[in-house]
């Protein structure tokens, strides 16, 4: 009880957040990653013991909660679709002609779920879903709508696994995150295949109903659903780390600079862009701010261009120009601007931390 509350706030807040992104973004990949976690968050919020009874309570139906999580499972479906597309087709406009056809697919199974589970005779309320599964699952109706949704999981958890395993690579941030999402998307496929392979075996009598699935099955999804949920946030987890060193190794060059020097250059980010956008800002500032300073110390256009990191951060710290030039100041053609401001805000932190009296007259 106490694992499966944790997991479904846990769950809440990663599609608030893929929520948020895809706002930005507008993708396809993160429209799935948001309705896949949008359901696997009311997957396991519907799983709580008190939830599940008063939604019951609430349609006046027993068990009803069954059908409810049935049509959320299908949810999961249509944004794991979505993120295979994303995954196999390059082009934007085609990824998005893909989404009203599988939406509308999602939207019949979940009508045809639903219709087999209501057309089963009733049964007494369970206490759980748990509950319901080892009494009733494998009853005529209940039966042919948990194969006809878990059946559809298992084949995309599978196609997904197979797409992943031949697209990775842990070069990447990305990358990583699919090589971690990979096994968790299996595992899920696994506890599909073993759910819906469970309830034919039972509806048709060839074997006797029994808890043993459910029990393992019930394991496989907790560990399949926090491997994808790491995956699928590995990116950003990593991301978030690596602007946090990249802002430090400038920051003391940033706050001298343009603090200090040339608050003029300041740009405001927008509200909605992300933490590399904002790194990117904050070293574009830099880069003006430099130029702004080599003006104002009447540096030459051009030079020879051999000059170091540690040779512009002397001439910020003393005024010393030495051979440095307007045109030594911008990144490398090979270089990206943000790595090129962190190398020149680590040289200028060394140049203090060597010489503290080294200071601009």
């Amino acid at each position: 009880m106490v694992l499966m509350l944790a997991l479904s706030i846990l769950l809440w807040w990663v599609a608030i957040t893929r929520a948020h992104r895809w706002r930005q973004s507008r993708s396809v990949f993160t429209l799935g990653t948001t309705i896949v976690f949008v359901c696997m968050a009311a997957h396991t919020t519907v799983n709580l013991r008190w939830v599940d009874r008063f939604v019951s309570d609430a349609t006046g139906v027993p068990n009803s909660t069954s059908a409810v999580k049935y049509v959320i499972f299908l949810g999961i479906c249509l944004g794991a679709a979505l993120m295979i597309v994303a995954l196999r087709v390059s082009r934007v406009d085609v990824q998005r002609r893909w989404v009203a056809p599988l939406s509308i697919g999602a939207f019949v199974a979940a009508v045809a779920a639903v219709v087999l589970f209501f057309s089963a005779n009733a049964v007494p309320q369970a206490e759980s879903g748990y509950q319901f599964d080892e009494l009733y699952a494998h009853l005529p109706g209940y039966a042919e709508a948990a194969a006809l949704v878990m059946g559809v999981a298992a084949i995309l958890c599978t196609i997904i696994t197979v797409v992943v395993l031949l697209g990775w690579d842990v070069s990447t941030p990305a990358g990583r995150g699919l090589a971690i999402l990979t096994p968790g998307v299996a595992i899920l496929s696994a506890y599909a295949w073993m759910r819906a392979g469970y309830v034919v075996a039972a509806r048709a009598g060839w074997v006797e109903p029994s808890t043993r699935v459910f029990d393992l099955s019930s394991k496989l999804a907790v560990i399949g659903i926090l491997l994808t949920t790491l995956g699928l946030m590995w990116a950003s987890i990593e991301g978030a780390f690596s602007v946090r060193l990249q802002r430090r190794d400038f920051a003391e060059l940033h706050a001298a600079l343009v603090d200090g020097r040339w608050p003029g250059v300041a740009r405001d980010s927008h509200v909605s862009a992300g933490a590399a956008r904002r790194v990117e800002d904050r070293a574009s500032e830099i880069l003006d701010a430099l130029s702004m300073q080599a003006r104002r110390d009447g540096l030459p256009e051009h030079g020879d261009g051999d000059v170091s990191p540690e040779m512009i951060a002397r001439w910020l710290r003393t005024g010393e120009a030495g051979r440095v030039s307007v045109s030594d100041l911008r990144p490398p053609a090979d270089t990206e601007s943000v790595r090129w401001v962190r190398s020149v805000g680590k040289a200028f932190a060394t140049v203090s931390d060597a010489d503290p009296e080294a200071t601009r007259a």
